[in-house]
């Protein structure tokens, strides 16, 4: 699909039957979205599943990329509120960066379905300065900064982190399984700080614990 451009507008959300309804698209585009590329998927498709008239569509969304943005915008702004809350009081950068990536993954063991949109979609969400992604943008140019990576620059840490993600993201979705899970998690989050410049051994030992605390704990003590 084209990626969504920054000029699109998303309606505000409302309230009683408004909401509802908004809310009814929302789901039926995250359904659709799982099930097949964005660009298989008409407007039609949508108030269909949503059971709702066409005309209500465009009272809530001007066109088919602003319903794509609410629904990664809706899966992304829990995901990030959950990083945010698990790496509260952390400080290295490195396990800030571990410890997200195996939010994501247990994410995709909890709602496999869910996830699997972001893997379809969150190539056209990548960017730098794409507001949800500001909180890894923040903890790789403070590993730069504090000398903990050694990558090249900002841009090239980001995509990196993103990319091994999205990967296992896409793998942990086609079979969410909690033991695979965990194994992935750990061997991915080593294999992104290593390249971000952290010694192997340290590495590896940040991996396991994110991925035992995170993946196959879920965050509980």
């Amino acid at each position: 699909m084209s990626e969504p451009q920054p000029d699109k507008v998303i309606l505000p959300a409302k309230t009683g039957r408004a909401a509802r309804t908004r809310e009814a698209l929302i789901r039926a585009g995250r359904e659709l979205f799982a099930a097949r590329p964005v660009d298989a998927v008409a407007i039609d498709d949508i108030v269909q599943a949503a059971e709702v008239a066409k005309g209500s569509f465009y009272n809530h969304f001007p066109d088919r990329e602003a319903l794509v943005k609410a629904v990664v915008y809706e899966i992304r702004e829990g995901l990030e509120a959950a990083v945010a809350a698990v790496n509260e009081g952390v400080e290295d950068p490195a396990r800030r960066v571990a410890r997200a990536v195996c939010v994501y993954q247990r994410y995709a063991v909890d709602e496999p379905l869910r996830a699997k949109v972001l893997v379809r979609i969150q190539s056209g969400f990548s960017r730098t300065d794409e507001p949800m992604n500001r909180g890894g943008v923040a903890d790789v140019t403070a590993g730069l900064a504090s000398g903990r990576f050694s990558i090249a620059t900002t841009d090239a840490g980001v995509l990196f982190v993103m990319g091994v993600s999205q990967a296992a993201l896409a793998r942990t979705c086609r079979d969410p399984q909690l033991g695979p899970a965990v194994s992935l998690s750990q061997q991915m989050c080593a294999l992104i700080l290593r390249g971000l410049g952290v010694p192997s051994g340290e590495a590896e030992t940040i991996a396991a614990q994110a991925a035992d605390e995170l993946v196959r704990r879920g965050g509980s003590a």
